[in-house]
C-alpha cells in the first residue's frame, strides 16, 4: 500500500524514468533466471519424454509408453515356441493336419499344408495365428505385466489357431473383429465362436481394474518422489546460482570505472567476500524454494499424468507443465494469501505479471525446438546449447518487456482512476460546502420557525382579544341599537307631545284671543 501511494505521488515523468530503471533491471534479472532455469538447469537435470513420466492407457493405445520395460518387443517377450510346437502335435494327433492339408480354423475349409513360392521353393502354407493380435494385447494393458505373463498370454491355446499364410498376411495386426467379418468373405457362425473365446483367454491375462490403479498409484509414488526431488534441487541450485551470478554482476559493475586504481585485487577480494555472504543470506530462501520445489514437482508429475489420460503431450509440453507449476503456485498462494501491505489493485498486477511470466516462458520453450531444428539444419556443432541459450536470452528480454508492458498499462489505468479521483475528491468538497451552507440555512430556518412560533401564538392571543372586543362591540352596538330605538320612540313620543303641546298652544292661543276679543282681558 505505502508503493502504491508514493507512485501515486510521483509525477508522469518519474514514474516513467522509474519504469525504465526497472525495466533495464528486469531484463538482466529476467535473461538470467531463463538461462539458469527452463533453458539451463531444467534440461541438464530432466530428461521429459513424450507422455510423461508415467504411462496411461490413452498413451499405450498410441503405443507410448514411459518406461523401456512397458515397450512392446514380440521377439524376446511373447516367446510362445512351447505353444506352437504343442499345437502342431495336437493338430496331427486329431487330424486336422497333415503332411498333405490341414482345416483352416477361419473358414472350415481344407487347404494345402505346403505352397510354393515363385522360386520354387517348398513353404509351409499353414501358419499359427494369434486370433487377437499380441500388439494389441499389449496395448489393451498386457505392457503392465512382467515377461513371463506376457508370454502365458501369447501361449493360450484359444487364443491360437491355424490358417493359410495369406490370410494371415492380410489379418497382420488388425482386430479380429475387423479383419474375421462377413464384410472380408468370413462365416460369422465360424469365427464368432473362435473370437469369444480367444477374448476370454486373453482377458484372464489383462489386468483387472484394481490393479491398473495400484499399478498406476505404484508409478505415480515413484516417479513423482523422484520428480519432488530433482525438481526441490533444482529450484534451491536455481535461487543460489541467479544470487551468484546476479551479485557478481552488480559487483564486476561497480568495480569497472575503478579497475586502474591502486587496491583493485584488495576491492575484488572484498566484492567476492560481499557476494558469497549474499549466497550465504540466500540459503533459507534456497530451502523454502527447495520445499516448494518438490511440491511442484510431484503435483506437476500427477498433473501431467491426468492430462496424458485424455490427450497426449509431447517431451517439451511436459517441460512446461512443470515450469509452469513454479509461477502458477506463485500466483495461487498471493491470491489466496496476498500480503498485508499490498491492495488488491497490486494483486491483480502482480497475478497478471507473474502469469504474463508463465505464458513468454512456455511459447519460449516451444520456440525453443524450431530454433533447435533450425541450428541442426545447418550443421552448426553444439547446436541445442547454442539454441537453448539463444531462445534464454530472447525468453528474458520478452519476458521484460511484457512486465514493461504490462506495468505501463496499470500505470495508465491507475492515473485514469486517480484522475477521475481527484474529481470526486473536488465534488465531494464542493457537496461539503454545499452542505455546511445548507446546515446553516437550516439553523436559520430553525430559529425563524421558532421565532415564527412565537408571533404565532401572539397572534392567537391578539385573536382570541379580538373575539372578546368583537364579542363586547356585538353587545355595544345591541346595545346602541336599543338605546336608539328608545331615543327614537322618545323622540317620537317628543314629538308627539310638542306637536300636542304645541296645539294645546294654539288652543290656548286662540282661547285667549278669543277671550280678549270678548272683552275678557279687561
Amino acid at each position: 500500500m505505502m508503493d502504491h501511494i508514493k507512485q501515486a505521488t510521483l509525477t508522469k515523468t518519474e514514474l516513467k524514468e522509474q519504469r525504465l530503471e526497472e525495466l533495464m533491471t528486469s531484463c538482466r534479472e529476467q535473461v538470467l533466471q531463463q538461462l539458469i532455469g527452463p533453458f539451463g538447469l531444467t534440461p541438464a537435470m530432466f530428461d521429459d519424454k513424450t507422455g510423461g513420466n508415467v504411462t496411461t492407457q490413452h498413451n499405450a493405445d498410441q503405443g507410448i509408453y514411459a518406461k523401456e520395460s512397458e515397450k512392446y518387443n514380440r521377439a524376446s517377450d511373447y516367446d510362445y515356441s512351447k505353444a506352437k510346437k504343442d499345437l502342431l502335435k495336437q493338430s496331427h494327433a486329431d487330424g486336422t493336419m497333415n503332411s498333405q492339408t490341414f482345416v483352416d480354423k477361419y473358414t472350415g475349409k481344407e487347404e494345402s499344408t505346403r505352397r510354393i513360392t515363385e522360386s520354387g521353393q517348398h513353404k509351409m502354407n499353414a501358419e499359427l495365428d494369434h486370433t487377437v493380435p499380441l500388439a494389441e494385447a499389449h496395448r489393451e494393458g498386457a505392457w503392465m505385466r512382467d515377461k513371463t505373463e506376457r508370454q502365458a498370454l501369447a501361449s493360450e491355446k484359444d487364443n491360437l489357431h491355424f490358417t493359410t499364410m495369406e490370410n494371415n498376411r492380410k489379418k497382420g495386426g488388425k482386430s479380429a473383429e475387423e479383419f474375421l467379418s462377413e464384410e472380408n468373405g468370413f462365416d460369422p457362425s465360424v469365427t464368432q465362436p473362435l473370437i469369444d473365446e480367444a477374448r476370454k483367454a486373453v482377458d484372464k491375462h489383462l489386468p483387472t481394474e484394481m490393479e491398473r490403479l495400484q499399478y498406476h498409484g505404484k508409478e505415480l509414488a515413484m516417479t513423482g518422489a523422484k520428480e519432488a526431488g530433482k525438481n526441490a534441487l533444482r529450484q534451491a541450485l536455481g535461487v543460489l546460482l541467479f544470487e551468484f551470478i546476479n551479485g557478481s554482476f552488480v559487483e564486476m559493475w561497480s568495480l569497472k570505472s575503478s579497475f586502474k586504481a591502486p587496491g583493485f585485487i584488495d576491492r575484488l577480494i572484498a566484492a567476492f567476500k560481499r557476494v558469497a555472504n549474499r549466497v550465504i543470506n540466500k540459503l533459507g530462501s534456497a530451502l523454502d524454494a527447495a520445499i516448494q520445489g518438490g511440491v511442484q514437482g510431484f503435483v506437476s508429475n500427477l498433473l501431467t499424468f491426468i492430462i496424458n489420460s485424455v490427450v497426449t503431450t509431447s517431451a517439451k509440453v511436459v517441460t512446461i507443465i512443470r515450469e509452469g507449476m513454479k509461477g502458477l503456485w506463485e500466483a495461487v498462494k498471493m491470491i489466496a494469501n496476498p500480503p498485508e501491505h499490498m491492495s488488491s489493485d497490486e494483486v491483480f498486477r502482480q497475478v497478471t505479471k507473474i502469469i504474463a511470466g508463465v505464458v513468454t516462458m512456455s511459447l519460449g520453450m516451444l520456440f525453443e525446438e524450431s530454433v533447435n531444428a533450425f541450428l541442426v539444419s545447418t550443421g552448426m556443432p553444439y547446436a541445442g546449447a547454442v539454441s537453448q541459450v539463444i531462445t534464454g536470452l530472447l525468453t528474458g528480454i520478452i519476458s521484460a518487456l511484457v512486465i514493461y508492458g504490462l506495468d505501463n498499462l496499470f500505470d495508465r489505468l491507475a492515473e485514469k482512476g486517480t484522475d477521475l479521483l481527484h474529481a470526486k475528491e473536488a465534488n465531494l468538497d464542493e457537496l461539503q460546502s454545499n452542505l455546511l451552507h445548507m446546515a446553516d440555512l437550516l439553523e436559520a430556518q430553525f430559529k425563524n420557525s421558532a421565532m415564527y412560533q412565537d408571533i404565532a401564538k401572539t397572534y392567537l392571543q391578539i385573536g382570541l382579544a379580538l373575539e372578546t372586543a368583537c364579542e363586547a362591540s356585538t353587545a355595544t352596538h345591541e346595545s346602541c341599537d336599543k338605546d336608539w330605538l328608545a331615543k327614537e320612540q322618545l323622540l317620537e313620543e317628543l314629538s308627539l307631545k310638542k306637536q300636542q303641546y304645541q296645539d294645546s298652544q294654539q288652543e290656548l292661543d286662540a282661547l285667549m284671543a278669543d277671550i280678549n276679543i270678548k272683552g275678557w282681558g279687561a
